[in-house]
């Protein structure tokens, strides 16, 4: 099995940018970082310290600079009141892309589970996000990483290196954390399960960092989060934004059969509506 390529999944840097080497995640950084992961209400006071010595992988460093230029959201007034139980969502996958999932995806992510349980619960996340991850980015080889997309125990450009699964699953659950939360406000750690809208978010910030707020495009026409999701969501593009920081060909064709959300909840995440 290959790295993922730029045109599917798998790219770890942004062009354009480049990132301070050193950062480290939950630490302090350059300027234009988010604040610390233990920081979001609602964290895990047990969950994982960042890993002594490692620093962010080039695409979260990217993605966490994308985030920092992006415009704060105007506060929302609070009258709103949080409902009781969200409605669950029921999925409404195309039959093409639910083959696709059982003929590629499923026995991989099936075998996998496990480990994506014990991460994610050391983490303090849903393992089907984890899992999700592990697909988009690396076709969930067991050789492989999900942070790059590159074989366990090779040098990145970034100098980081990982060599087993388990410690770029732990890094694969740190940026995804980091970069929902900073981007749009999305606490992982949080009780509860997450709407697919949010679901898209989560996977948009993971994957382009904040590019999709700067220019005013919902996670919902973002490929990589929801290509497979409805009949409406086939044969997509990337988002056609001109910027030269995208990590994907801006109006590429996508060419996947299903995103991370449909994975998600392939693997039967309770989503809301």
């Amino acid at each position: 099995m290959k790295p993922a390529t730029n045109a599917a999944a798998g790219t770890a840097s942004i062009p354009g940018v480049s990132a301070p080497a050193s950062a480290a995640p939950g630490r302090a950084a350059a300027p234009a970082a988010p604040a610390p992961a233990p920081s979001r209400p609602g964290a895990r006071s047990d969950a994982a310290p960042a890993r002594a010595g490692a620093a962010p992988s080039t695409q979260a460093v990217s993605a966490r600079l994308l985030a920092a230029e992006t415009p704060a959201r105007p506060p929302r007034p609070s009258a709103r009141p949080a409902r009781a139980r969200a409605d669950k969502y029921r999925p409404q996958i195309p039959p093409a892309a639910r083959s696709a999932y059982v003929i590629k995806a499923k026995d991989p992510l099936m075998q996998a589970q496990p480990l994506y349980r014990d991460v994610a619960d050391h983490a303090g996340l849903g393992w089907q996000l984890l899992a999700a991850c592990d697909w988009m980015q690396c076709r969930a080889g067991a050789k492989y990483s999900p942070v790059h997309g590159e074989k366990l125990g090779k040098v990145n450009a970034d100098g980081t290196s990982y060599r087993t699964k388990s410690e770029a699953l732990e890094q694969c659950a740190e940026e995804l954390a980091a970069l929902a939360w900073s981007v749009y406000g999305i606490d992982l750690g949080a009780r509860g399960y997450l709407s697919v809208r949010d679901l898209a978010n989560v996977f948009a910030a993971f994957r382009w960092g904040g590019l999709l707020r700067r220019h005013r495009t919902s996670a919902m026409e973002f490929p990589y989060s929801v290509a497979g999701l409805t009949a409406q969501h086939t044969r997509m593009r990337w988002p056609n934004i001109d910027d030269p920081r995208a990590p994907d060909k801006p109006g590429g064709r996508f060419r996947l059969p299903f995103g991370a959300v449909p994975v998600v909840l392939f693997l039967n995440y309770p989503a809301t509506v």
